[in-house]
C-alpha cells in the first residue's frame, strides 16, 4: 500500500492541493478497482469490472470537497519505459512498462489513463519516478465524467506485443492479470 499512497502524496504536492494542508482522497465505491459499479451519471452498473482506481476527489478542510480539472498534472509513478501511447473514450494512455517488476515469463506494465501526455514523450522514451508524464484530459466529450485519472496495474505475458496494449485487451484477455493498485 506504501507505492499507491506514496503516489497519491506526489499529485498532492506537484500540484499544490490544499495549500500545505493535508489532503484526504475520497473514493466513491465505483472508482476502485474491481467494482461493477458506476460513479457517474446513473450510478448503474459498468459492462466489465473495473480494472484500476479512479482519481479525482479529495478534501483538505472539512465540508470542502474538491476535484480534479484540466490543470492538474501527472506525475510518473515509478521509474519505466512507454511501449505504448494509444486512444481511449476520453483521452489517451500512457502505457509503461515497470522498471522494478519484473517476473519470470511476465511484465508489470501502469496505464495512465484519460490524460494528455506531454508532447516530449514519446514510444521507448524512458520516464523517471516524479517526472511530469502528462495533464488532466478535459472531459467535456462526456459530461457525466469529471476529469480523473485512471491508474491501472497489469501483469502482462512477454509475448504480448506493446502495440497490442490498450484497451481492448485491458477489459478483455487472458494474458493479462490486473493487480490492484493499492497493494503495490
Amino acid at each position: 500500500m506504501k507505492r499507491f499512497s506514496e503516489y497519491l502524496t506526489a499529485i498532492a504536492r506537484i500540484n499544490r492541493l490544499g495549500n500545505g494542508r493535508q489532503v484526504e482522497w475520497l473514493f466513491h465505491t465505483g472508482m476502485l478497482f474491481s467494482t461493477r459499479d458506476k460513479w457517474w451519471g446513473d450510478f448503474g452498473s459498468r459492462s466489465s469490472a473495473h480494472e484500476g482506481i479512479d482519481i479525482t476527489y479529495f478534501r483538505t478542510r472539512p465540508r470542502e470537497i474538491c476535484r480534479f480539472n484540466d490543470t492538474i498534472i501527472i506525475p510518473a509513478m515509478e521509474d519505466g519505459q512507454i511501449i505504448n501511447i494509444c486512444d481511449d473514450f476520453l483521452g489517451r494512455t500512457l502505457v509503461v512498462e515497470t522498471a522494478n517488476h519484473k517476473f519470470a515469463g511476465t511484465r508489470v506494465i501502469y496505464t495512465y489513463a484519460h490524460i494528455l501526455p506531454e508532447s516530449r514523450l514519446l514510444i521507448g522514451h524512458r520516464i523517471k519516478k516524479n517526472d511530469i508524464i502528462a495533464r488532466i484530459c478535459d472531459t467535456r466529450k462526456n459530461p457525466q465524467l469529471p476529469p480523473h485519472l485512471h491508474f491501472s496495474c497489469f501483469e502482462v505475458e512477454k509475448g504480448v506485443l506493446p502495440g497490442d496494449l490498450n484497451w481492448n485487451l485491458f477489459s478483455k484477455s487472458t494474458s493479462i492479470a490486473p493487480i490492484h493498485p493499492v497493494f503495490l
